[in-house]
């Protein structure tokens, strides 16, 4: 079936999210002529739901989530799903890593290498919904220090990545830019 083939691809990328976002996601980025008289979200509802009972994905008190996801989808996870299907909306070739560990103790929300031919831009997104000042703080200033942060991002996506952006959503840095921004910028 190629509705649930485009929705288990979809929910790959995003790794977690409701009915509503998935559906109306895929109708924007596939052009899917969904039946006439039902949402986006009804129709994705069925197949997504076919999906987890036959095993393929998992759900959750209101949301869908690929296999190896362990969270509860709270607040946080619901926005970076959401800043996911905004990028995928803008239907560039890109790579996205969803909350990466790096060696200096450093946690992203998001990291995106979105591009081609030699041509990307590497960005790093940070979701401070619930961050303290001070600790946002911290991990600004640990990302501008780390002085092999490229080196990092380059073995993370296999690809020399000698410059990259700090992109930030719900708090505003003078080392990053904000996200709507960021958006615009490569669009």
């Amino acid at each position: 079936m190629i509705i649930a083939d485009e929705l288990k691809h979809l929910l790959q990328a995003i790794k977690v999210a409701n009915d509503d976002l998935l559906g109306n996601t895929a109708r924007l980025l596939y052009s899917l002529n969904w039946k006439e008289g039902l949402s986006a979200r009804n129709q994705a509802h069925k197949i997504l739901d076919e999906l987890a009972l036959t095993g393929q994905i998992i759900k959750g008190k209101g949301f869908y989530a690929v296999k190896e996801y362990q969270g509860h989808f709270k607040e946080h996870d619901r926005l970076l799903s959401k800043l996911i299907t905004q990028l995928l909306c803008l239907k560039l070739p890109m790579t996205i890593h969803r909350e990466v560990s790096f060696p200096i103790g450093i946690r992203s929300d998001l990291v995106a290498l979105i591009g081609k031919n030699g041509k990307a831009i590497c960005a790093v997104i940070e979701v401070a919904n619930h961050e303290t000042a001070p600790f946002f703080e911290q991990k600004m200033v640990a990302w501008k220090n780390w002085t092999e942060a490229s080196q990092a991002l380059s073995n993370l996506f296999k690809t020399p990545i000698p410059h990259f952006s700090i992109v930030t959503e719900g708090i505003t840095h003078p080392l990053a830019i904000d996200f709507k921004s960021f958006l615009e910028a490569i669009q």
